[in-house]
């Protein structure tokens, strides 16, 4: 009788651990059910729930105006108060109060055969480049074409090598007389 009872008890704390694992409730009366090991199911538990449930859901966020920045002190910003955005016209314009300083317009012998020169200059240059990459390109033909040689050769030298081993065993047993 004792040993029966320990097996219900045994049993009846398996089921206790079933349920346990199966159901999850919450404080405001709904709850969860581990149907299968892929399926869960929502429950409540009383309508009273259910009505002040849009209530509960809340926002995902509450809008706030975005305060005004801090005024920045003198010496904070004179000893490094952190990053803060310049501006290249307030910096170098003309309301920096500084006189402008433009570029210069006019390159004096532009004109001219110095500016043809230079053309020339450049255009040889261009030249050299494309010459440079012709032979570059010869080259790496050249390169190929050996390549290609040496191959053959490599696959002829392992024939010969082949047919002189073989030849050679052939008349390997045989005396120069009988040859």
């Amino acid at each position: 009788m004792h040993q029966c009872r320990a097996t219900l008890v045994k049993r009846s704390s398996c089921g206790i651990c079933r349920i346990a694992k199966t159901f999850c409730f919450s404080n405001r009366g709904h709850g969860l059910y581990l149907a299968s090991p892929t399926e869960v199911q929502k429950f409540t538990i009383d309508a009273e729930f259910c009505q002040q449930l849009n209530e509960m859901i809340g926002e995902l966020f509450l809008p706030r105006d975005m305060p005004e920045p801090p005024k920045e002190s003198f010496f904070r910003g004179l000893f490094g108060g952190g990053a803060r955005p310049l501006d290249r016209e307030e910096l170098f314009g003309e309301s920096s109060g500084k006189p402008l300083r433009t570029v210069a317009k006019h390159i004096p012998g532009g004109t001219g055969p110095a500016l043809e020169a230079l053309g020339a200059r450049a255009g040889s240059a261009a030249a050299d480049v494309a010459r440079a990459h012709q032979l570059v390109v010869e080259r790496g033909d050249k390169l190929s074409q050996l390549e290609d040689r040496t191959e053959r050769m490599h696959n002829q030298a392992a024939e010969f090598s082949s047919s002189a081993h073989q030849l050679m065993l052939k008349y390997k047993d045989k005396k120069w007389y009988q040859l």
